[in-house]
């Protein structure tokens, strides 16, 4: 990725920043339509994906993203476990609790720190202390990406055409929730049924950007070495509400600027686990 890129998808992190970070307007403008019954979500669930060959990456890149896709390989990836939902606000008060951990950047916003929201506003640091407190870790780029796209190569969880309404996109760059129902917000996890993946996890694409461990290969990541940090390297996956078609691909990651890994409003995680 080259450096205007970096540039432009900062400033698109920094609107999504500077109008979340307005408490002035605490209301959620949710569609009734959009929602379900959240009572009834467990969100420590986590679902086994197998053992098995799959396609990571892609031949027919996308112009719609300022992000980075690997030419399509096949890997085998072993067994593990993933959250089906991103970890929630409740979820990340309970080990704040438990721990005394520094609190998120948007621990405070009204739009933001729903108990069934995503958390926001954390780094990579503090998403793996969160995953080994929990007695997990955090998904590899491949584990991560077969999870979403599943055996049959498909370029969103749902299959290979976008839909806005399938899960929390950015509203055809407007983020008024006109699509979507969620307007300059997250949504509660497991808001969008019909936009899970074959594995039935959701959220793979939207609502929050999710940190992974990265494994692709050198040859991929050979122009992002100045965001190497302590030797790891900081990926996000996935696409969050502030993003459209391209970025929300299940192919596209993201080299992270270090330097403001926990100022945004569109970064999450959920956890992996290998049986």
């Amino acid at each position: 990725m080259k450096i205007y890129c970096y540039s432009l998808f900062l400033i698109a992190l920094c609107i999504g920043l500077i109008a979340c970070s307005n408490e002035d307007n605490p209301e959620h403008p949710i569609q009734p339509d959009a929602q379900t019954n959240h009572a009834v979500i467990d969100v420590e669930e986590m679902v086994l994906i197998p053992a098995g060959e799959v396609t990571i990456g892609t031949d027919e890149k996308t112009d719609l993203t300022f992000g980075n896709e690997v030419d399509s390989q096949v890997v085998f990836v072993e067994a593990f476990y993933i959250d089906k939902y991103e970890v929630t606000n409740g979820q990340y008060a309970k080990f704040l609790s438990e721990t005394g951990h520094r609190q998120p950047k948007f621990w405070d916003n009204p739009t933001l720190n729903a108990p069934d929201q995503p958390v926001v506003g954390v780094n990579w640091e503090d998403a793996e202390i969160y995953a080994k407190w929990a007695g997990k870790r955090l998904p590899t780029d491949v584990e991560w990406e077969k999870a979403a796209r599943s055996i049959d190569g498909r370029i969103y969880p749902w299959g290979n055409d976008y839909d806005a309404s399938l899960g929390n996109f950015d509203d055809g760059e407007q983020m008024n929730g006109k699509l979507d129902g969620y307007a300059m917000e997250t949504a509660p996890v497991g808001s969008f049924e019909k936009g899970i993946s074959p594995y039935g996890l959701h959220d793979m694409s939207g609502n929050v950007w999710e940190w992974v461990i990265s494994v692709l290969d050198d040859s991929a990541l050979e122009a992002h070495t100045k965001e190497l940090t302590n030797g790891k390297i900081y990926t996000i996956r996935g696409g969050s509400w502030t993003n459209g078609a391209g970025d929300t691909r299940t192919t596209v990651f993201y080299i992270y600027p270090a330097q403001c890994s926990d100022h945004s409003s569109s970064v999450g995680f959920r956890c992996a686990k290998t049986p």
